[in-house]
């Protein structure tokens, strides 16, 4: 699967594997989103008593988990950043196997014109 043209890392899939390749990975990309949204909703936490270390510990876990751009729900953001890209990567290989289908149907269609006398 060469989608892009760019000179990254690249995955050469069998093209009778590109639909379920990409229904396995549209798939994932569903269930981080739902997790990211749940995330962003309910992993903030608030003190739970009325004292320092609680605050602090409060503070703490937020950062570690959603307040940091090293934090748990940044790297998971990262990660449905990194599947949307691979499903993106693999309709855009469907769309040019496709073109190519239709490029040599047509090819295969006029040669046949030609030798029909």
């Amino acid at each position: 699967m060469v989608a892009d043209g760019s000179t990254g890392n690249q995955l050469v899939v069998d093209r009778a594997a590109v639909p379920a390749l990409r229904d396995a990975f549209a798939d994932a990309l569903a269930k981080v989103s739902r997790q990211v949204e749940l995330a962003n909703a309910d992993l903030r936490i608030t003190p739970w008593a009325n004292d320092p270390v609680s605050a602090d510990a409060t503070e703490a876990f937020n950062a570690r988990s959603v307040g940091s751009g090293e934090s748990a729900l940044r790297q998971l953001e990262a990660y449905r950043g990194q599947l949307d890209n691979a499903v993106d990567a693999l309709d855009r290989t469907a769309a040019q196997y496709q073109l190519s289908d239709e490029d040599s149907s047509v090819t295969v269609g006029k040669q046949e014109e030609g030798t029909g006398d």
